[in-house]
């Protein structure tokens, strides 16, 4: 049982710039006798949590206790952090199709304790096991009570296993070492028999919560969107090197593979860093972009950083979740060599600080509130650099703590809940060797590639150590991971190990949408190898209505590529493929009818009930500007409670349209 870290384990550091509101207790604090509204980060964790169905996305900690543990001390410590931080006692139901949170009291028992001294040896570590199971890997339900789950197990007088998941909507890494320290504090004192408690806080989370959702009004956010569309006109996203063609919807099946910068190699950066003035983030950030250009042809790179966003003394002893992310556009231009690629990506740091005021939630739903992009640029690429210690759990009495679990073998694909489609974090703790975690979407990659793309970034790095003058068309080689993309020939290739398979062939145009940002969507051609009902989609079927119904392979590529691989494949004498060249491709057929049968009708009222007005044909977005994904989940509640089926939210982001949610309910109900 392995669990990937903890969101929100940011880079610390922050260069000088300017600074975003900071948050100043004031005023009476926020009433606790009734529902109150989520902050933005937490309704980002909300909806995460809904597109991942309940699947944990954090790592519990599970630690073995040797030694003489003070049982009623750590129970009695346990409550006093559970009294002192209302974070721990929050749940978040669903009330009028709006997601709040409610602080609890105090529970009585806030430390379960399981006693299996008496079993024999190995049924104690099977049922030990069992229970840790149950307690930490089950779905997370965020509604009915606090969703952080602890227990103690006794597995002998001197022997105790402790168990505690917090999930990200509760807290951030930073929380978690003040809940750590917090928490070792009051077993001192309860130990030694002395009043020890912590201060009080000045105040909690949903505090914070309320000012923040007051700071950001109409106003304010549409003045911040503004500047981020004018910061990133023209931008789409990297057209990066996969292994097999992009999905319909939005999905994810990511894994991350474990990998390491050695211990020579990381000092040498850190030296590095130092000689150039600038933090060992920016100096791997900036190969990370030359890699990034490189496999994608670009002249400018969009990623995002996490980053613990803590603005303010009076957050800083806070828990809660407070991390975000850090948007960093990588300029290529010029073929710069590496120290000029580091002023550069220096400056593009501090340009991403003095952006980073609306919380990136916003930002993310300001800038594409149709849902157009797919990938979002800003969702697509990440780059982090952990260097927040971790918890250090350092008992009073002289307690020995250890950690059950075996580390992943290295190259093991480890799966985790994520959204984006690639991304690079290593650990840096001032010393020793720098652990690198590629993490890909399995839709897109294989396994096999994390390791290519971490050799790469090595040979990028220790290129520009031996010769920082280089050009970057010197430091990264045009070979590597995805350098041949899939094409025609692979899909035919493909489609011949298939029977019945549903294969479109889609010219692709790049459009910017009226925010600024650049979209690529299929606009003309469409070939078919019926599939076994022998239909032939409309266009808005192309990437909903045919999952489901027959496998499908989407080749998206320009009409020029297209054209390209059909005259190669005619030059080398290979026979007729299951794809015919473009010429014999029909046009995608536009328009759609509007709501007719029964179930189109009653979904299309609850369309209007969410949004004001009925869809006008079946085909119909349902994002819109102003339609976001609370409006999505009041949605799919009204239908659910119709049909008494739920349609998950990811999925329903894949055809947000009446025809998609009802191809939804056709498959998965017996009778209609």
């Amino acid at each position: 049982m392995r669990f990937w870290p903890w969101r929100g384990a940011a880079d610390r550091s922050r260069p000088p710039g300017p600074e975003p509101a900071r948050f100043t207790p004031s005023g009476p604090p926020a009433p606790r006798d009734g529902p109150m509204a989520l902050s933005v980060t937490q309704l980002g964790e909300w909806i995460f949590d809904q597109r991942c169905e309940g699947v944990l996305s954090h790592e519990p900690t599970i630690v073995r206790l040797e030694g003489t543990l003070h049982t009623a001390a750590l129970r009695a410590a346990f409550a006093g952090l559970q009294r002192r931080h209302e974070c721990l006692r929050t749940r978040f139901p669903l009330i009028d199709g709006v997601p709040m949170q409610v602080v609890e009291e105090p529970r009585a028992d806030a430390l379960p304790l399981v006693d299996l001294s008496a079993l024999p040896a190995g049924l104690r570590e099977r049922e030990a096991a069992r229970i840790a199971e149950e307690t930490l890997s089950a779905p997370v339900r965020l509604d009915d009570r606090p969703p952080v789950r602890q227990a103690l197990i006794r597995m002998g007088r001197k022997e105790h296993l402790l168990l505690v998941g917090i999930p990200h909507i509760t807290a951030d890494l930073w929380s978690a070492t003040l809940l750590n320290d917090d928490l070792m504090a009051l077993y001192g004192a309860c130990h030694d028999g002395v009043p020890g408690r912590p201060p009080t806080a000045a105040a909690q989370y949903a505090d914070y919560a309320r000012w923040q959702r007051a700071r950001w009004d109409e106003r304010r956010t549409a003045g911040e969107l503004a500047r981020w569309r004018a910061r990133l006109d023209g931008l789409a996203a990297a057209d990066l090197p996969l292994d097999r063609p992009r999905p319909a919807g939005r999905r994810r099946d990511c894994f991350f593979v474990g990998d390491e910068l050695d211990g020579e190699l990381s000092e040498e950066l850190r030296a590095f860093a130092r000689a150039e003035n600038v933090t060992l983030y920016v100096v791997l950030l900036a190969a990370f972009h030359a890699l990034l250009g490189q496999a994608a042809g670009a002249g400018r790179v969009l990623t995002t950083s996490l980053t613990a966003a803590r603005h303010g003394r009076a957050v800083q002893e806070m828990t809660g979740p407070f991390s975000d992310y850090l948007a960093v556009v990588g300029d290529l231009t010029g073929d710069p060599d590496f120290r000029e690629l580091l002023r550069r990506t220096r400056d593009a740091c501090l340009i991403a600080h003095d952006f980073q005021r609306l919380p990136f939630p916003m930002v993310i739903e300001g800038l594409d509130p149709a849902k157009e992009l797919h990938p979002h640029p800003l969702e697509q690429i990440e780059f982090h650099l952990h260097n927040t210690p971790p918890p250090v759990l350092d008992f009073a009495g002289g307690l020995r703590v250890s950690g059950p679990l075996p580390e992943p073998e290295p190259g093991e694909a480890e799966p985790v809940p994520w959204t984006a489609d690639f991304a690079f974090e290593l650990y840096d703790y001032g010393t020793g060797h720098l652990p690198l975690h590629v993490l890909l979407d399995g839709h897109l990659f294989d396994p096999e590639s994390a390791g290519a793309w971490a050799d790469r970034y090595r040979s990028v790095l220790r290129a520009a150590l031996a010769d920082p003058t280089a050009r970057l068309s010197q430091l990264v080689t045009p070979h590597g991971p995805g350098a041949e993309a899939y094409d025609v020939r692979r899909a035919e290739e493909e489609l011949e190990r298939c029977d019945g398979v549903l294969a479109a062939l889609v010219v692709m145009r790049e459009r910017r949408i009226p925010t600024g940002l650049a979209v690529r969507e299929p606009v003309g051609y469409l070939a078919l190898a019926p599939g076994r009902d022998g239909t032939r989609p409309h266009a808005h079927g192309i990437r909903g209505q045919t999952r489901g119904r027959a496998p499908t392979v989407l080749i998206e590529r320009p009409l020029a590529e297209i054209r390209r691989a059909a005259a190669a494949r005619s030059a080398g004498g290979d026979p007729a493929g299951a794809l015919p060249p473009p010429e014999e491709c029909a046009w995608l057929p536009e328009g759609a009818p509007p709501p007719a049968d029964e179930v189109e009708r009653r979904l299309a009222a609850h369309w209007h009930d969410v949004l004001g007005a009925p869809p006008a044909h079946v085909t119909e977005r349902f994002y819109r500007p102003g339609a976001a994904d609370l409006d999505a989940i009041r949605f799919l509640t009204r239908v659910a409670a119709d049909f008494e089926i739920t349609v998950p939210l990811v999925d329903f982001m894949a055809a947000p349209t009446v025809s998609g949610v009802k191809e939804y309910l056709l498959r998965n109900l017996p009778v209609m």
